[in-house]
């Protein structure tokens, strides 16, 4: 596998995961993160084109929660079952869970977000759930390719839209403090 940080934007982006991760010779077991929703909605496209790389063996995951304790369950997991890759398909949730057990497992990871809502797209950071419910941030690589695809950001709901706005804003503004 070779990396060239890949970051795509465009329409209809989610059409072309194939062609996409071909050019980075991904290939192998492949781990697809979603969660319910998102997985109804995109999951099959994005599954078919996983299954089309070369020697791909998908295994598909939908999860619920973004505890720290589930991701490192999860970590273990992926190392034991020797997954290649880790793509992850939906929002924060499942973006942070991925993100974080990639680093941990020291596998590379591909975002593909449904929402901008969150900055969990392409930050070094994680948000998991501690055991007392709190949120805790932990550090963790930026994903080596990102997929954003404008149309299915553009249907997200109206109040995602708005928060990824806010979020846009508010980091901004951190910056400059």
């Amino acid at each position: 596998m070779q990396f060239n940080n890949v970051l795509k934007i465009k329409e209809n982006a989610i059409n072309e995961i194939y062609a996409i991760l071909t050019e980075n010779e991904i290939r192998g077991k492949i781990l697809l993160i979603s969660d319910e929703v998102v997985f109804g909605l995109y999951g099959e496209r994005v599954r078919e084109q996983l299954l089309s790389l070369e020697n791909a063996k998908v295994i598909t995951e939908l999860i619920s929660e973004n505890t720290l304790s589930f991701a490192m369950t999860f970590t273990e997991k992926i190392i034991s079952q020797e997954i290649n890759c880790i793509v992850g398909l939906g929002g924060g949730k499942v973006l942070d869970v991925s993100k974080y057990a990639a680093y941990i497992s020291k596998r590379p990871f591909i975002s593909i977000p449904t929402t901008v809502a969150n900055d969990g797209v392409a930050s070094p950071v994680a948000v998991l759930m501690r055991q007392d419910n709190k949120p805790m941030s932990l550090t963790c690589t930026v994903p080596e390719i990102i997929i954003i695809d404008i149309d299915l950001i553009m249907n997200s709901p109206i109040n995602l839209i708005k928060a990824g706005i806010g979020d846009t804003i508010s980091n901004y503004m951190a910056l400059i403090d």
